[in-house]
């Protein structure tokens, strides 16, 4: 009997991990438009796509800070998932048009290198993930009164960050171009 409950015991643990080996995982993945960032899911039987015919316009209105200095501020890397998302089901990525506006807690992610070192005493994660959203043409905005709030000036930021009135300023006429706003 004894060696009977082994053998099922046995048996059973065998076909668990069978069938957790076999079993389909769905891991995120990138690509194909950032290999490095911005990883995603792939879903079968979708019911809802966008066109791809259509334009895609979002700005990004981020104002939430990564609390540890050394780490990437993920909604930033969430636009790179926008692009890997949309292309891979289909949208070409030349009808994607983005833009961000930093503000508030988010202001020390356009630092420059030397004056995020000075402040945080480790480098911008964030470096990377706003030079490949602007070469891929996304234009990206800090709010000028959170900028001089905390006691910044232009010359404290990364090149590719340009200066807005406020972030309010650059939201409303984005969104009055048909932008979509996206706020996490």
């Amino acid at each position: 009997m004894k060696n009977t409950f082994q053998n099922f015991f046995a048996l059973t643990l065998f076909l668990s991990v069978i069938n957790f080996s076999f079993g389909q995982v769905n891991k995120p993945t990138t690509g194909p438009v950032f290999d490095t960032v911005g990883a995603i899911y792939s879903i079968d039987d979708l019911d809802f796509t966008p066109n791809p015919s259509q334009e895609l316009k979002a700005i990004f209105d981020i104002a939430n800070k990564q609390a540890d200095a050394g780490k990437v501020n993920s909604i930033i890397s969430s636009m790179h998932r926008y692009y890997n998302m949309h292309v891979r089901y289909g949208i070409p990525k030349e009808q994607i048009h983005l833009a961000l506006v930093l503000h508030g807690g988010a202001v020390k992610d356009a630092l420059n290198s030397t004056v995020y070192k000075e402040k945080f005493n480790v480098d911008n994660p964030n470096v990377s993930l706003i030079k490949s959203l602007s070469e891929m043409g996304v234009d990206v905005f800090l709010c000028g009164q959170s900028m001089t709030a905390k006691g910044y000036n232009k010359s404290d930021l990364l090149p590719e960050v340009k200066v807005g009135l406020s972030a309010m300023s650059v939201l409303t006429v984005y969104q009055m171009d048909n932008y979509a706003l996206i706020k996490f």
